[in-house]
């Protein structure tokens, strides 16, 4: 999985994308129940969850006829270091460990 920095904070600064990482980290749930529970509009949902699924950060789990969303990422951290003028974001994504920079201005 290859995540540049911008993606990494846009998704984690987009409310619906990091509340759907974050109530599926713990166990799996479907899109209606995603929805309803950060009430979410459903389409609004579905287009995040693709995304997710498609960048490798949120799993697919078949129970019978229904799927289910399962976060990858197991931690999550970014700081800002005004001293060297660099933002540093780590992430534990499926057992992998990430660590991008990037510069603040």
């Amino acid at each position: 999985m290859e995540l540049e920095v911008k993606t990494m904070v846009g998704l984690m600064m987009d409310k619906y994308a990091s509340q759907i990482l974050l109530g599926t980290s713990s166990h799996p749930k479907g899109i209606r129940e995603i929805s309803r529970e950060y009430n979410i509009p459903v389409t609004v949902c579905y287009r995040r969850i693709k995304k997710l699924v498609e960048m490798g950060l949120l799993m697919e789990e078949k129970k019978g006829k229904r799927i289910k969303y399962r976060s990858k990422i197991e931690d999550f951290n970014a700081v800002m270091d005004f001293e060297r003028n660099k933002l540093v974001i780590s992430m534990v994504a499926d057992g992998e460990r990430y660590d991008v920079e990037t510069n603040i201005l």
